[in-house]
Protein backbone atom coordinates (compact mmCIF):
# COMPACT_ATOMS: atom_id res chain seq x y z
CA UNK A 1 0.00 0.00 0.00
CA UNK A 2 1.45 3.25 -0.93
CA UNK A 3 1.24 6.17 0.56
CA UNK A 4 2.13 10.26 0.38
CA UNK A 5 2.78 11.58 3.39
CA UNK A 6 2.96 14.96 4.56
CA UNK A 7 2.06 15.17 7.92
CA UNK A 8 3.99 18.51 8.55
CA UNK A 9 0.63 20.69 9.62
CA UNK A 10 0.69 24.32 7.92
CA UNK A 11 3.22 23.44 5.59
CA UNK A 12 2.09 24.82 1.91
CA UNK A 13 2.44 22.14 -0.53
CA UNK A 14 3.35 23.81 -4.43
CA UNK A 15 0.95 21.37 -6.20
CA UNK A 16 3.06 21.76 -9.14
CA UNK A 17 4.35 19.45 -11.59
CA UNK A 18 8.03 19.32 -10.08
CA UNK A 19 6.36 18.78 -6.60
CA UNK A 20 4.55 15.98 -8.46
CA UNK A 21 7.44 14.24 -10.22
CA UNK A 22 9.52 15.14 -6.71
CA UNK A 23 7.20 13.75 -4.61
CA UNK A 24 6.61 9.79 -6.36
CA UNK A 25 11.04 9.65 -7.27
CA UNK A 26 11.19 10.47 -3.36
CA UNK A 27 8.54 7.55 -2.68
CA UNK A 28 10.00 5.37 -4.91
CA UNK A 29 13.69 6.20 -3.63
CA UNK A 30 12.41 5.70 0.03
CA UNK A 31 10.33 1.99 -0.68
CA UNK A 32 13.40 0.72 -2.44
CA UNK A 33 11.44 1.06 -5.48
CA UNK A 34 14.60 2.62 -7.02
CA UNK A 35 17.49 0.59 -4.79
CA UNK A 36 20.32 2.21 -4.11
CA UNK A 37 23.09 2.10 -7.11
CA UNK A 38 20.12 2.50 -9.62
CA UNK A 39 20.88 4.24 -12.35
CA UNK A 40 18.14 6.27 -14.80
CA UNK A 41 17.80 9.25 -16.69
CA UNK A 42 15.83 12.29 -17.54
CA UNK A 43 14.26 10.91 -19.84
CA UNK A 44 13.21 7.72 -18.53
CA UNK A 45 11.54 9.18 -15.43
CA UNK A 46 9.99 11.79 -17.31
CA UNK A 47 8.31 9.02 -19.43
CA UNK A 48 7.31 7.02 -16.83
CA UNK A 49 5.82 9.42 -14.76
CA UNK A 50 4.46 10.97 -18.32
CA UNK A 51 5.89 14.47 -17.56
CA UNK A 52 8.25 16.63 -19.77
CA UNK A 53 11.47 17.01 -18.76
CA UNK A 54 11.38 20.14 -17.09
CA UNK A 55 10.12 19.79 -13.81
CA UNK A 56 11.48 16.20 -13.75
CA UNK A 57 14.99 18.16 -13.81
CA UNK A 58 13.87 20.49 -10.85
CA UNK A 59 12.92 17.62 -8.71
CA UNK A 60 16.34 15.46 -9.51
CA UNK A 61 17.99 18.36 -8.35
CA UNK A 62 15.72 18.70 -5.28
CA UNK A 63 16.61 15.09 -4.55
CA UNK A 64 20.46 15.45 -4.88
CA UNK A 65 20.05 18.22 -2.63
CA UNK A 66 18.69 16.15 -0.20
CA UNK A 67 21.22 13.40 -0.42
CA UNK A 68 18.92 10.84 -2.20
CA UNK A 69 20.39 11.33 -5.51
CA UNK A 70 23.76 12.04 -7.52
CA UNK A 71 24.43 13.28 -11.04
CA UNK A 72 26.44 11.13 -13.14
CA UNK A 73 28.72 12.52 -15.97
CA UNK A 74 26.92 12.66 -19.59
CA UNK A 75 25.05 9.51 -17.88
CA UNK A 76 22.02 10.15 -15.73
CA UNK A 77 21.58 9.78 -12.17
CA UNK A 78 22.34 7.12 -9.63
CA UNK A 79 20.18 6.52 -6.05
CA UNK A 80 23.00 7.11 -3.58
CA UNK A 81 24.43 4.63 -1.49
CA UNK A 82 23.32 3.37 1.98
CA UNK A 83 26.60 3.74 4.04
CA UNK A 84 26.74 2.28 7.76
CA UNK A 85 27.76 6.12 8.76
CA UNK A 86 25.03 7.53 7.64
CA UNK A 87 22.63 5.09 8.88
CA UNK A 88 24.40 6.04 12.35
CA UNK A 89 24.19 9.55 11.86
CA UNK A 90 20.71 9.93 10.75
CA UNK A 91 19.34 7.56 13.57
CA UNK A 92 21.67 10.15 15.82
CA UNK A 93 20.03 13.10 14.41
CA UNK A 94 16.43 11.44 14.90
CA UNK A 95 16.72 10.95 18.53
CA UNK A 96 17.90 14.50 19.01
CA UNK A 97 15.45 16.39 16.86
CA UNK A 98 12.85 13.77 18.12
CA UNK A 99 13.51 14.06 21.98
CA UNK A 100 12.80 17.94 21.68
CA UNK A 101 10.08 17.63 19.95
CA UNK A 102 8.35 15.20 22.67
CA UNK A 103 10.02 17.28 25.85
CA UNK A 104 8.77 20.73 23.83
CA UNK A 105 5.54 18.32 22.99
CA UNK A 106 4.86 17.67 26.64
CA UNK A 107 5.65 21.51 27.78
CA UNK A 108 2.61 22.94 25.61
CA UNK A 109 0.48 19.46 25.75
CA UNK A 110 -1.65 18.06 22.94
CA UNK A 111 -5.03 18.20 22.00
CA UNK A 112 -7.62 16.26 23.00
CA UNK A 113 -7.55 14.51 19.55
CA UNK A 114 -3.75 14.04 19.00
CA UNK A 115 -3.76 12.73 22.62
CA UNK A 116 -6.72 10.05 21.82
CA UNK A 117 -4.67 9.55 18.60
CA UNK A 118 -1.27 8.81 20.01
CA UNK A 119 -2.67 6.42 22.54
CA UNK A 120 -4.44 4.71 19.98
CA UNK A 121 -1.05 4.44 17.57
CA UNK A 122 0.90 3.35 20.92
CA UNK A 123 -0.55 0.10 20.44
CA UNK A 124 0.69 -2.78 18.11
CA UNK A 125 -0.62 -7.04 18.69
CA UNK A 126 0.67 -7.69 15.32
CA UNK A 127 3.07 -10.14 15.11
CA UNK A 128 6.56 -9.95 16.81
CA UNK A 129 8.31 -9.16 13.73
CA UNK A 130 8.93 -5.63 11.89
CA UNK A 131 9.06 -7.34 8.04
CA UNK A 132 5.77 -9.00 8.45
CA UNK A 133 2.28 -9.05 6.06
CA UNK A 134 1.40 -5.75 7.92
CA UNK A 135 4.75 -3.82 7.52
CA UNK A 136 3.27 -1.27 5.39
CA UNK A 137 0.17 -0.28 7.64
CA UNK A 138 3.49 -0.16 10.62
CA UNK A 139 5.54 2.67 8.70
CA UNK A 140 2.47 4.57 8.01
CA UNK A 141 1.28 4.41 11.83
CA UNK A 142 4.57 4.79 13.38
CA UNK A 143 5.10 7.81 11.21
CA UNK A 144 1.69 9.34 11.82
CA UNK A 145 3.10 8.76 15.69
CA UNK A 146 6.44 10.19 14.84
CA UNK A 147 4.86 13.35 13.41
CA UNK A 148 2.06 13.99 15.73
CA UNK A 149 5.09 14.43 18.11
CA UNK A 150 6.96 16.48 15.80
CA UNK A 151 3.82 18.96 14.91
CA UNK A 152 3.22 19.27 18.72
CA UNK A 153 6.25 20.73 19.65
CA UNK A 154 5.29 23.94 18.19
CA UNK A 155 8.18 24.67 16.37
CA UNK A 156 7.47 24.46 12.54
CA UNK A 157 11.08 23.96 11.29
CA UNK A 158 11.69 21.19 14.06
CA UNK A 159 9.22 19.68 12.82
CA UNK A 160 9.98 20.21 8.96
CA UNK A 161 13.34 18.57 10.17
CA UNK A 162 12.25 15.78 11.67
CA UNK A 163 10.34 14.26 9.22
CA UNK A 164 12.80 14.82 6.64
CA UNK A 165 15.09 12.64 8.60
CA UNK A 166 12.13 10.27 9.26
CA UNK A 167 11.78 9.94 5.22
CA UNK A 168 15.16 8.74 4.96
CA UNK A 169 15.62 6.06 7.94
CA UNK A 170 12.45 4.74 6.60
CA UNK A 171 14.25 3.97 3.62
CA UNK A 172 17.42 2.64 5.93
CA UNK A 173 15.06 0.59 8.13
CA UNK A 174 13.27 -1.34 4.81
CA UNK A 175 16.48 -2.13 3.58
CA UNK A 176 17.61 -3.57 6.75
CA UNK A 177 14.39 -5.53 7.03
CA UNK A 178 15.47 -7.13 3.65
CA UNK A 179 18.48 -8.41 5.66
CA UNK A 180 16.99 -9.11 8.54
CA UNK A 181 13.19 -9.97 7.82
CA UNK A 182 13.27 -10.83 11.75
CA UNK A 183 13.62 -7.62 12.84
CA UNK A 184 11.47 -6.85 16.25
CA UNK A 185 8.94 -3.89 16.14
CA UNK A 186 8.72 -1.06 18.20
CA UNK A 187 8.75 -2.16 22.00
CA UNK A 188 4.99 -1.05 22.72
CA UNK A 189 6.00 -0.20 26.32
CA UNK A 190 8.56 2.48 25.01
CA UNK A 191 5.96 4.27 22.57
CA UNK A 192 3.66 3.53 25.77
CA UNK A 193 6.35 5.74 27.83
CA UNK A 194 6.74 8.40 25.55
CA UNK A 195 2.37 8.57 25.97
CA UNK A 196 2.31 8.93 29.39
CA UNK A 197 5.26 11.43 29.77
CA UNK A 198 3.77 13.64 27.35
CA UNK A 199 0.07 13.07 28.30
CA UNK A 200 1.64 13.84 32.22
CA UNK A 201 3.42 16.95 30.68
CA UNK A 202 6.34 16.14 32.62
CA UNK A 203 9.55 17.56 29.76
CA UNK A 204 12.08 15.66 30.96
CA UNK A 205 10.21 11.97 31.01
CA UNK A 206 9.24 12.52 27.68
CA UNK A 207 13.03 13.43 26.51
CA UNK A 208 13.97 10.21 28.19
CA UNK A 209 11.42 8.27 27.08
CA UNK A 210 12.02 9.09 23.20
CA UNK A 211 15.57 8.68 23.72
CA UNK A 212 14.95 5.17 24.99
CA UNK A 213 12.73 4.55 21.87
CA UNK A 214 15.24 5.60 19.33
CA UNK A 215 18.04 4.11 20.85
CA UNK A 216 16.55 0.73 20.76
CA UNK A 217 15.52 1.33 16.79
CA UNK A 218 19.10 2.45 16.33
CA UNK A 219 20.01 -0.67 17.44
CA UNK A 220 17.97 -2.52 15.18
CA UNK A 221 18.86 -0.81 12.21
CA UNK A 222 22.88 -0.79 12.77
CA UNK A 223 23.08 -4.72 13.78
CA UNK A 224 20.97 -5.31 10.74
CA UNK A 225 23.24 -3.03 8.56
CA UNK A 226 26.13 -4.09 9.91
CA UNK A 227 25.41 -8.10 9.47
CA UNK A 228 25.16 -7.56 6.16
CA UNK A 229 27.93 -9.28 3.53
CA UNK A 230 28.88 -6.04 2.30
CA UNK A 231 30.46 -5.27 5.03
CA UNK A 232 31.56 -8.02 6.24
CA UNK A 233 33.20 -9.00 3.64
CA UNK A 234 35.00 -5.10 2.94
CA UNK A 235 38.94 -5.49 3.63
CA UNK A 236 40.09 -3.66 7.24
CA UNK A 237 42.63 -1.09 5.62
CA UNK A 238 45.27 -0.29 8.29
CA UNK A 239 44.96 3.25 8.80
Amino acid sequence: MRYEPDLIREHPVAGSLMETAYRRLKRDIIELVRPPGANFTEAEVAKALGLSKTPVREALARLHRDGLVRPLPRAGYVVSAVTLGDATDLCDMRSLLQSQAAALCAERGLSEEDTRRLAELAVDTSEDQLGGPHFEERFRANYEFESIIANGSGNHRLAAASIGVLDEIERITRLSIKLDPSMPPTRIRERQAIVDAITSGSADAARAAMEQRTASARREIVGALAASRSITDAEIVVP
